[in-house]
């Protein structure tokens, strides 16, 4: 059998197999939210819930994780923190609201860390009012008029995705393996 002949089987055999295979998503949505205050002190966060559950609002009980960064004026990171590790809350302050539809943060928030420590930093307040950047030795540190932004990371390639490129590749792998042989013959 002539390799173009096999190289047609082996690419309609993929295509009826993908046929009746659907795709089925991740799961998981990620997304991060940036905070900077007035004075230049900054908060990075990043956390995830199930897509899947259709969702109207996320607050705490429905995150799959958070972590939250927090910086000083000059971008030295101070602290790091997870309030919400694998679908548990660490953090017995946590306060999170964000609507799927608008895509943004509303409401009362609290994340961070209190454990009454002196490297211990939250970020607290009402969005679109006044957040504020707290230490429980130092007070608050910084704060803003609430703006806070999110912004969705790269997604993840679903798993279709990426055996379709790995078929893909083996089977350019065995076209030229084979296209070798027969020069070499």
């Amino acid at each position: 059998m002539k390799l173009t002949q096999k190289l047609y089987i082996a690419i309609a055999a993929v295509a009826m197999s993908w046929g009746v295979l659907e795709a089925v998503p991740a799961g998981a949505v990620t997304l991060n939210f940036d905070w900077t205050g007035n004075t230049g002190y900054s908060v990075r966060g990043t956390f995830a819930y199930d897509e899947t559950q259709d969702y109207a609002t996320v607050d705490e009980s429905k995150l799959q994780f958070i972590t939250v960064d927090v910086f000083d004026s000059s971008k030295k990171l101070l602290n790091s923190f997870a309030p919400i590790i694998n679908g548990s809350i660490t953090y017995d302050f946590l306060d999170f609201n964000y609507d799927t539809a608008t895509k943004s943060l509303f409401g009362f928030f609290d994340v961070g860390q209190d454990k009454a420590q002196n490297t211990d930093y939250y970020l607290f307040g009402n969005i679109g009012l006044s957040l504020s950047l707290r230490n429980p030795a130092k007070g608050t540190i910084d704060q803003n008029n609430g703006l806070i932004s999110v912004t969705s990371t790269t997604p993840v390639p679903e798993p279709l995705t990426t055996g379709g490129t790995v078929l893909a590749g083996g089977i350019g792998w065995l076209v030229r393996k084979q296209a070798n042989a027969q020069t070499k013959a």
